[in-house]
């Protein structure tokens, strides 16, 4: 019926917003149910359900927004691990017996009810889609192909046949989706949808495989009269007696394959709705647009992306730089930096080796050589620690250049480029002393050779900038990769449901 879009409120809350497509919303028929189908959704409540946030009937292209449930279809979870075992197939049996009491007691029938339109998360089963639910107050049956409801495998008889629907055509449906976790099978599967429907209608699915507590469960809810059906409320009690003390907190993340899949897709949520994250890419499914998915099958499960850093992860990445390289700094202050050795030209005698080290108390004193005429680049000390000092508070400004206001941008980015001016005059320096450490000699008036060194203090002093630059470059590319991806524009993402 149209295209599910994973949305944020402007709390930060995610939500599944369904658009309908335009030739439905040009239907006249279509729109005056569809507002009163929407009527009837948000009357239901429950803690197993993915309630109506909103929605808007008489937009030009009518949209409705659920709650997002993040984790994967109880289809999903059989796909991919197998029929689940007969206890958490009554575990599920309860949950999903509780959603329909609540819809049901919103005079409301869901109408499509099947593995694909139950979500579990942390908390239990969701059931989700009520796009398509009718209220029980209302008996006329459509006919148009174009509007025709509900999923021929997980249909009731009386629906099957296009007579008028109760709350006992939802039971139906979980007895075919409760064969369905058990076995691995569908309950009327056949070769065409014609097929399907006569077995709907004329035979009894085979449910001797099933375990004795769960074939009972089964038998009860497939019963071909409406009248002698369970009801959801004797569903969930004859599970509570059978489930004991298994029903409790925690129960739902001990289903085969559900605590690994919930997880993955909580992170894939994370990634997908974290602040300036963008372009996910289009994703379509083989299912009925289903107001809580993001999803590649029936089931809702989040697409795994590799997309940009998050602004989150650069800016802890750039911060936690910063600190290691602040921290070099301090240790660098309390080393040797420099030595520097004099010869004599004419013999190449060592004349004098002095040792250099920042002065905390007395930054910009000079340190003498003992040689008339001749002094040390001492300089170089205070103005390499209080200079990297200076830059790496600059180097945190810079992280400015990732707000959304533009004059803190443009802070952001002179601070930037002070750094880059001090990276200038930095990197020669170093490449001078480095030739000298390994080697090299300068003339220092007509009778002295001078070669400095770097210690053990330089080092680190050269490792505070070096960490400083990584975190300006990881940034400045983040910043790079985001202006690219905008120039595109963001991609929502979305599933185009080709079914409807």
């Amino acid at each position: 019926m149209g295209q599910v879009f994973l949305a944020l409120s402007p709390g930060g809350q995610p939500a599944a917003v369904k658009v309908i497509r335009d030739e439905f919303a040009r239907d006249t028929e279509f729109g005056q149910r569809f507002a009163r189908e929407v009527g009837a959704a948000q009357k239901v409540r429950g803690a197993h359900l993915a309630p109506l946030l909103h929605a808007d009937p008489q937009a030009e292209r009518p949209w409705l927004a659920t709650t997002y449930v993040a984790g994967p279809s109880l289809r999903d979870l059989v796909v991919e691990h197998g029929p689940l075992p007969s206890g958490q197939v009554i575990l599920l049996a309860w949950g999903v017996a509780h959603a329909l009491a609540d819809i049901h007691a919103a005079k409301v029938v869901h109408r499509d009810l099947k593995p694909g339109n139950i979500i579990l998360d942390e908390s239990g089963p969701k059931v989700i889609d009520f796009g398509i639910v009718k209220s029980l107050t209302q008996s006329v049956t459509y006919n148009s192909h174009s509007t025709r409801i509900g999923t021929p495998l997980y249909m009731s008889p009386e629906q099957a046949v296009g007579r008028a629907v109760g709350a006992a055509s939802d039971v139906f449906a979980l007895g075919s989706t409760l064969y369905f976790l058990a076995t691995g099978r569908e309950a009327f599967a056949a070769e065409n949808e014609w097929a399907v429907a006569h077995r709907v209608v004329a035979d009894t699915p085979d449910v001797s495989v099933l375990a004795p507590p769960l074939r009972q469960l089964v038998t009860a809810c497939l019963h071909k009269d409406p009248d002698q059906r369970a009801t959801p409320l004797r569903v969930r009690r004859w599970c509570e007696e059978e489930l004991g003390d298994a029903l409790g907190p925690g129960a739902w993340m001990g289903i085969t394959g559900a605590r690994a899949a919930i997880q993955e897709r909580t992170t894939a949520l994370r990634a997908l709705t974290a602040p300036d994250t963008e372009a996910v890419g289009t994703v379509s499914g083989d299912q009925p647009d289903s107001s809580g998915v993001t999803a590649d099958n029936e089931g809702g499960k989040t697409p795994k992306t590799t997309g940009p850093a998050t602004v989150r992860g650069v800016i802890a990445t750039h911060v936690t730089e910063i600190v290691l390289a602040a921290g070099a700094l301090v240790w660098a202050s309390s080393l040797p930096i420099m030595s520097e050795t004099w010869k004599e030209n004419s013999s190449g005698t060592q004349v004098v080796r002095v040792t250099e080290a920042f002065n905390w108390h007395h930054p910009w004193e000079p340190i003498p050589t003992g040689i008339p005429g001749v002094e040390t680049a001492w300089q170089l000390i205070p103005v390499g620690i209080i200079g990297t000092a200076a830059a790496l508070v600059l180097a945190v400004l810079f992280l400015l250049r990732l707000a959304k206001d533009h004059d803190l941008k443009m802070c952001g980015l002179a601070a930037g480029v002070i750094c880059g001016i001090w990276i200038v005059p930095v990197t020669a320096i170093s490449a001078a002393v480095l030739a000298m450490t390994f080697g090299l000699e300068f003339t220092d008036g007509p009778e002295y050779t001078v070669r400095a060194m770097y210690l053990a203090g330089g080092w680190v002093l050269l490792l505070a900038n070096g960490l400083m630059v990584d975190a300006l470059r990881r940034t400045q590319g983040y910043l790079v990769t985001r202006a690219s991806g905008s120039a595109s524009g963001p991609k929502p993402v979305h599933i185009v449901s080709p079914n409807h």
